[in-house]
């Protein structure tokens, strides 16, 4: 048995997932109660088959002891009514005015809100000599961007944090942990959901330019919906662009000659951040339920069983990525599943990808050399590759 709650896999889960990439690519985990797929053409193949269902909290809540399931209902039809665990047809319906908030004019837009951002906080982070890059920098950018698009105040911002953090600690969780973590995500989602009320009846009266305004002119929008939508974009446009950002800055770190050739030819640095989104995927894994009776490289999944489709793993597939272990900024172009794949491929991968190039060319361009105060801890989540901490100094 592949054991993946080790302090060596979450410090380092490659060596592992080659192994079973190898040699079980489509493999039962007893220990997860779920299917683990970790060859790229086999991750592919599964996201957008027909069998597959975005819909990755029934498998879960099935795994409860049956006395519990029923008080953690209300947390599942929260985050059912979310557009990314949506199947076809409703689906295409749900996503439209999300892909509507995040045109890439829009994206555009919010250039000078990143730019001023990152550009304060790397001046403080000179003065005082030290940075912290995940509390400071990498977690204070994405949050501050989305909350503009979907148009909360900012005092509100530590709440809806707040949430995303508990629902990633859920979605993360072994089995046997996930009725505490489900407790926590129930809890602040509940928060956030009564916080998100107020702001939406305040935009039904009077609509600005954000997108909870853009939503609720549809006629059809219920305040539950939107609410719904609003947290679900707080979740992955948050959590996604500070691991990203995060990792992106370690990989820096561990390849002074990578950092050096970003300084003198920063036009490489869309690429580097692709081969940071590769090497690093922010998301480890997506989580799927079999809908129907499926096979898949010669396994037979059962309806109801719970599938992670691991993006870390297919994305140092040999197959498509020649010696994958390598952070090459030079790397051609490529297909790596970090924001996902198939229609549920993450409609804001164009505003990480801007927050990351603003970040990195920004750090680079005001500094001079930074050295790692400590060494890396990694947060105990199966689901996303993040780091607690990154202490930097400069020089």
């Amino acid at each position: 048995m592949y054991d993946l709650l080790t302090p060596e896999f979450r410090e380092d889960p490659y060596p592992t997932l080659r192994q079973m990439r190898r040699s079980d690519p489509v493999h039962f985990s007893p220990q997860l109660n779920a299917w683990l797929v970790t060859r790229y053409e086999d991750v592919v193949t599964g996201l957008a088959h027909p069998a597959i269902s975005a819909d990755r909290i029934t498998p879960r809540i099935n795994q409860f002891p049956e006395d519990s399931r029923a008080q953690f209902e209300s947390l599942a039809t929260m985050l059912r009514a979310w557009p990314l665990m949506a199947d076809p047809p409703r689906h295409a319906s749900v996503r439209k005015p999300v892909t509507s908030a995040l045109h890439q004019r829009i994206i555009r837009s919010f250039r000078p809100l990143v730019t001023r951002t990152v550009q304060e906080i790397l001046s403080g982070a000179l003065s005082d000599g030290t940075l912290d890059a995940v509390d400071q920098l990498a977690v204070p950018v994405p949050l501050l961007v989305v909350s503009e698009i979907i148009g909360i105040p900012r005092d509100g911002l530590d709440l809806l944090k707040r949430c995303a953090v508990d629902i990633v600690s859920f979605f993360g969780t072994p089995p046997a942990t996930y009725l505490p973590t489900a407790a926590e995500a129930l809890r602040s989602i509940s928060q956030a959901n009564d916080f998100l009320k107020e702001i939406i009846e305040q935009r039904r009266r009077s609509p600005r330019n954000d997108m909870i305004s853009t939503l609720l002119a549809d006629p059809s929008a219920t305040t539950e919906k939107v609410a719904a939508t609003c947290m679900m974009m707080v979740f992955a446009g948050f959590e996604t662009t500070t691991n990203l950002l995060g990792n992106g800055l370690l990989l820096l770190m561990r390849h002074p000659d990578q950092r050096n050739a970003l300084r003198e030819q920063p036009d490489l640095i869309p690429a580097a951040v692709e081969e940071m989104l590769r090497i690093e995927s922010p998301v480890q894994r997506l989580s799927r339920m079999a809908a129907m009776d499926l096979e898949l490289n010669g396994k037979h999944i059962r309806a109801g069983d719970l599938v992670f489709f691991l993006t870390g793993a297919a994305n140092h597939d040999p197959d498509v990525f020649p010696d994958p272990e390598k952070f090459d900024i030079h790397r051609k172009p490529t297909s790596h599943l970090a924001f996902g794949d198939w229609i549920h491929a993450c409609p804001g991968a164009n505003l990480a990808r801007l927050e990351a190039e603003i970040v990195f060319s920004e750090l680079l361009k005001r500094t001079s050399s930074f050295t790692l105060q400590k060494e890396e801890t990694w947060h105990d989540n199966l689901s996303v590759r993040a780091l607690k901490e990154l202490p930097l100094k400069f020089s």
